[in-house]
C-alpha cells in the first residue's frame, strides 16, 4: 500500500499466519496507525462499542464535514454506514479516499431552520452499535485558526508590538462572510493572559507590553455572527524594542584620555619676572 496508507505492526513473530494482518488492515481502515498483534493473540474480537461521531463546518456556507472512530478496538472487520437527514430529504455524504473515517456534506439550502440529523452504524460479525447527532446549520460552525500569524517590534517604542494574521484558507468567502478575531498575548515571565477581541482586520497593535520582555501571542477566530471560535494559532513570540546601549564615558577616562592627548607636549618653563 502507499506509504502515507502504512501502519506500524507490534508484536510480529514468524508464527503469525497472513489472516492476523487482516485485522491489522481492518484497523488501519478505522484510522488506527498502530496494530499490535500481540494483543490480538488469543482474541476471538468483540462487538463494537457506540462510535463517537462529530460534525464540523470549516469551510461555511459551503457544506460540513462529519468524522468519526471507535472508542476501543474490536480486532475484527467493522464496517460503517452513515446517513444524513435535512427534513425529509436525505443528503449525499462523499467519504474521503484519506482519512477513510470522515465524509463532506454540501449545504442544499442556506439559512435553514430545519435541522440535520446524522446517524453513524458500526456492524461487525459480533454486533452493532451507533449513534446520532441533530443540529441547526448555524451551531457547527467553526473556522480553522487564523494563519501566518507574525509578531514584530514597534521602532523606538519599547511598549509595543505589531501582530498580523491572514484568514484561514480553508474560509471560502470572508467578504460575505466576515470573521471576527480574539488575540491573547502575555510575557513569558507571567502565566495570565490579556486579550483583545477585534470586530474587523488583520492586525492589532499592542500597546501595553513589558519593555524588554518576550511575549507569546496566539489567535483565534469565529463568524461575526453564528457558530463558535476556532482553536488557537500556532504560537508566535516577540519581544518589544529597546534602544541599543550607549557607549558611556566615566570622568576618569576622560582625564585618561586627556593625559595621554596631551603627554608629547611639552610646555615651556614659566619665567618669574
Amino acid at each position: 500500500m502507499p506509504e502515507e496508507h502504512r501502519i506500524r505492526v507490534r508484536g510480529l513473530t514468524r508464527g503469525h499466519k497472513p489472516a492476523r494482518f487482516q485485522h491489522c488492515r481492518e484497523l488501519w481502515s478505522q484510522e488506527m496507525d498502530v496494530c499490535d498483534l500481540s494483543k490480538q493473540r488469543g482474541h476471538g474480537g468483540a462487538p463494537p462499542k457506540e462510535p463517537v461521531l462529530m460534525c464540523r463546518s470549516n469551510n461555511y456556507p459551503k457544506g460540513f464535514y462529519c468524522s468519526w472512530h471507535l472508542p476501543s478496538p474490536t480486532y475484527i472487520p467493522n464496517s460503517f454506514n452513515i446517513s444524513v437527514i435535512h427534513g425529509t430529504r436525505e443528503m449525499v455524504c462523499e467519504k474521503d479516499i484519506f482519512p477513510k473515517n470522515r465524509c463532506h456534506i454540501r449545504y442544499l439550502q442556506l439559512f435553514s431552520t430545519v435541522k440535520y440529523k446524522v446517524t453513524l452504524t458500526v456492524t461487525n460479525a459480533l454486533g452493532k452499535n451507533s449513534t446520532s447527532l441533530t443540529f441547526d446549520e448555524f451551531t457547527i460552525v467553526k473556522p480553522d485558526p487564523p494563519e501566518s500569524v507574525v509578531a514584530k517590534p514597534v521602532p523606538n517604542n519599547p511598549r509595543r508590538l505589531e501582530v498580523a494574521w491572514q484568514n484561514p484558507s480553508s474560509w471560502p468567502d470572508p467578504e460575505s462572510f466576515p470573521l471576527k478575531f480574539f488575540l491573547r498575548y502575555r510575557p513569558l515571565i507571567l502565566d495570565q493572559w490579556q486579550h483583545v477581541e477585534l470586530s474587523d482586520g488583520t492586525s492589532h497593535t499592542i500597546t501595553d507590553a513589558y519593555a524588554g520582555k518576550e511575549y507569546i501571542i496566539q489567535v483565534a477566530a469565529k463568524d461575526n455572527d453564528i457558530g463558535t471560535w476556532s482553536d488557537w494559532s500556532v504560537a508566535v513570540h516577540a519581544t518589544p524594542w529597546t534602544e541599543e546601549p550607549k557607549h558611556l564615558t566615566t570622568e576618569a577616562q576622560i582625564t585618561e584620555t586627556t593625559s595621554t592627548s596631551t603627554s608629547s607636549f611639552v610646555p615651556p618653563p614659566t619665567t618669574k619676572i
